[in-house]
């Protein structure tokens, strides 16, 4: 805001990505986000990031919204996109790629396009081992461009969300590492137990 020369007052409405995404970046965002809608009284809009990426494509057929999550995982989300209405197949998941081919048989013999973050383009390798689909790498400013966009869509047709009861779309339970200053934290783990 600074950079561009914004201020508070200029502000009309805060859209927010409610993931999925890591569980400590989802939360720090979301705080901020309804920090300053309710600071400023302006109207919060909660956005399905994957669900945004789907919106904002002018291309038709069946996609797979693809995020790197962690532990050899991604999150995953089906849509289809038919006359410009977008329909959500499945929820947002959690899933290996064997889960993932798995899932694309209920789509046999359409073709399924992957879209995929252009820094998370090494998923490509993976998936090219996977018949009758294709991919689509998303740049940042076409993410931020999507985001926004169908956040101001539901803006319009007053689709605001509640500062108090707006959370985050956790899709997997957080990873928890043992931290390295807990002494009995590591005796446990290795099998000895703490004093």
């Amino acid at each position: 805001m600074k950079r561009e020369k914004i201020k508070n007052k200029d502000l009309q409405a805060v859209v927010v990505s409610l993931g999925p995404g890591s569980f400590t970046g989802l939360r720090v965002g979301l705080s901020l986000a309804k920090s300053l809608a309710f600071a400023l009284k302006i109207p919060l809009v909660g956005v399905a990031t994957l669900d945004s990426w789907v919106f904002f494509l002018l291309r038709e057929g069946i996609f797979c919204a693809l995020r790197r999550a962690y532990g050899g995982k991604c999150y995953v989300g089906f849509y289809e996109k038919n006359q410009g209405k977008t329909t959500k197949i499945d929820r947002c998941r959690f899933l290996s790629f064997s889960q993932i081919k798995g899932s694309l048989e209920k789509f046999s013999p359409q073709k399924v396009t992957f879209l995929i973050p252009t820094q998370e383009r090494e998923l490509t390798k993976e998936l090219k081992k996977i018949k009758n689909t294709s991919f689509l790498l998303l740049d940042e400013i076409f993410l931020i461009k999507a985001l926004l966009t169908l956040g101001a869509e539901r803006l319009k047709i007053g689709k605001i969300d509640n500062v108090f009861s707006l959370s985050p779309l956790y899709v997997s339970s957080p990873e928890v590492r043992i931290g390295r200053g807990n002494k009995d934290s590591r005796h446990e783990k290795r099998g000895h137990p703490g004093s």
